[in-house]
């Protein structure tokens, strides 16, 4: 395929995007490279390459066309971000606009990108933070409160670094699943067990997890199922929010359980943990379950894992339209169900066992907030000593951690809590009874 091609392919990807489309689904099984770099690299850097382009188009820039807009969008992106020289991305771009069926405007689009590179440029000078690393300004400011502003600097970088393809592998050698490809080839994350990448050859790691011989897995997501292990790695394993599974399946892979129970409001997403079950060659029962009240006994689980749905700010470098889409107002909405299902979980957990608590976001509201005050008959565990080595992890005012995203790994917070004592009482009023039933 041509870079004309691709280039029109990338286009139509990204007029869906913008109707509301998830580039990740878009994008799922690999695709052309040069597709997948042209959209992950124009949503990235969407707001830089408007602060560049939208002073030479004057008025007109509030009123152009949507496919005008990919077009100078790309254009721009190809020269200034993905090093093609100038006049082939100008080229390519006037082509294509006039393939996307406005071709009244290749003059405007020939005019504005042969300046805009220069824009682009400019603004490492002058440009605030969060336009020239390309985040929304309410989301930088956010960050700059809550961490400080070399930290929220250094996550506005991160996040404009392409993510790496990371696996772990579904069966070892010795229990039939095929040797994984040669150690000359693959590397070891620096401190995530198990976890693995092609450097310079996401496509390698792709067709791996296609053929069924590795799962893909951010390591920041796969530590939670090492911690979970580490925390308990016995007795009962209830993961509230389990699908796809990569959480579920691992622990059960690592630790030495009773039993591992897997739920999730949808049965769908729950036959994707069966199925990464059966590849896997471990037991995991799947409920179909809500998790601010699944139909588990209460004080069953020795170990209760608790990924929540949440923002996904820690996953800007693997779903960077998530900053364009996300609205500042709909973070405490997120907060106000997670204590829902931490008010449930609790419930679940044994004398003795432990609510591991996770999101893919850095937000405090949806993390450490939510442990401010620790409930009746719970403490705080030190999450520390049970880390492999060399996480660079930052503590939280609630005793939890939080990763920030770097080049190996997305953001996540972590906290967790074990039960010292039992009062035979719920925890909030949607803790799990028996008999209960998930919707």
């Amino acid at each position: 395929m041509s870079a004309s091609a691709d280039r029109l392919t990338a286009a139509r990807l990204l007029l869906r995007v913008e109707e509301g489309a998830f580039a990740s689904r878009l994008l799922s099984g690999g695709g052309r490279p040069g597709v997948r770099a042209r959209v992950l690299a124009v949503l990235r850097w969407r707001r830089r390459l408007d602060a560049a382009t939208d002073p030479l188009l004057g008025a007109r820039a509030g009123r152009l066309d949507p496919e005008v807009r990919v077009a100078l969008r790309l254009g721009l992106v190809e020269t200034a971000v993905l090093g093609s020289p100038a006049a082939v991305a100008v080229d390519g771009a006037v082509h294509l606009v006039r393939r996307l069926g406005k071709g009244s405007a290749s003059g405007l689009v020939n005019a504005v990108l042969r300046r805009a590179v220069d824009a682009w440029n400019r603004l490492e000078e002058n440009a605030p933070p969060d336009v020239l690393w390309s985040h929304p300004g309410w989301m930088y400011r956010r960050w700059c409160t809550a961490f400080g502003e070399d930290a929220a600097r250094e996550i506005v970088r991160a996040n404009q670094r392409p993510a790496s393809v990371w696996v772990w592998w579904v069966r070892d050698a010795e229990d039939g699943g095929g040797a994984a490809p040669s150690l000359h080839v693959v590397e070891p994350h620096p401190w995530c067990p198990g976890a693995w990448r092609a450097p310079g050859d996401d496509a390698l790691m792709a067709a791996e997890a296609a053929a069924g011989r590795a799962y893909v897995q951010d390591p920041a997501s796969q530590l939670v199922a090492h911690l979970a292990v580490a925390l308990a790695g016995k007795g009962s394993l209830l993961d509230l929010c389990a699908a796809p599974g990569g959480k579920a399946v691992l622990a059960a892979r690592l630790g030495g359980w009773s039993e591992v129970i897997a739920c999730d409001l949808s049965a769908r997403r729950l036959a994707l943990v069966r199925r990464l079950a059966r590849l896997a060659g471990v037991e995991v029962d799947g409920v179909v379950a809500d998790a601010t009240r699944p139909a588990i006994r209460q004080g069953r689980a020795g170990l209760v894992a608790l990924d929540a749905p949440c923002s996904g700010t820690g996953t800007l470098r693997r779903h960077p339209e998530l900053r364009w889409r996300l609205d500042p107002g709909a973070i405490p909405e997120r907060a106000g169900v997670q204590r829902r299902m931490i008010g449930a979980a609790l419930g679940a957990v044994a004398p003795g066992g432990v609510l591991l608590y996770t999101t893919c976001s850095l937000e405090p509201e949806e993390n450490e907030e939510h442990f401010e005050e620790v409930p009746p008959g719970f403490e705080i565990v030190d999450l520390v000593p049970f880390l492999p080595p060399g996480v660079p992890v930052v503590g939280t005012p609630a005793g939890g951690l939080r990763l920030y995203p770097a080049d190996h790994w997305d953001g996540f917070g972590l906290h967790a809590l074990r039960r010292v004592r039992w009062s035979g009482a719920t925890t909030s009023r949607n803790a799990i009874t028996d008999g209960d039933t998930g919707s």
